[in-house]
């Protein structure tokens, strides 16, 4: 099974969606679903360009996570609970705030507690951003793997 393959996007998704109904409110409760516009932002924070290769958004992440998200409403919509909230910490959205604050925010989200609202965000959010960035052909451009020494064995 790849990557990509819709049987391991199923149980992905099946995993990442169990238990998200205590933290959605209620049914019958109007939540608005938030706007997904800083996304790329914490993805880039969470996986930043460097010597190794291109942010995440540079290699789609983003795209292929929107897409993610459209298969399971529940999802999508903590997704927009959560950067509705993180847009809402400032005088101004996430993704404009200086480099240094946004990796604050994000930092303290990491350190959150899962069954809340910003820390199950970030956790599901870094395994998607992980899996869609470095899935990605030029993920690995940068790194000096030519050939990866898997197939030899770890050299001394």
């Amino acid at each position: 099974m790849t990557l990509s393959s819709p049987g391991r996007r199923r149980a992905l998704l099946g995993l990442l969606s169990a238990g998200l109904a205590p933290l959605l409110p209620p049914a019958g409760v109007a939540a608005a679903p938030g706007d997904l516009a800083s996304l790329g932002a914490v993805l880039d924070t969470l996986l930043p360009a460097d010597a190794f290769g291109p942010a995440a958004t540079a290699l789609g992440a983003e795209v292929q996570i929107v897409a993610f998200l459209g298969e399971n409403g529940p999802l999508r919509q903590l997704f927009g609970l959560a950067l509705g909230w993180m847009d809402g910490l400032e005088d101004r959205p996430f993704r404009d705030l200086p480099p240094p604050r946004q990796a604050a925010i994000v930092a303290a989200m990491a350190d959150s507690d899962f069954n809340q609202i910003p820390g199950r965000f970030y956790h599901i959010l870094r395994a998607l951003a992980v899996e869609y960035t470095y899935a990605a052909p030029g993920a690995l451009g940068g790194l000096p793997l030519h050939p990866a020494p898997q197939p030899d064995g770890y050299p001394p």
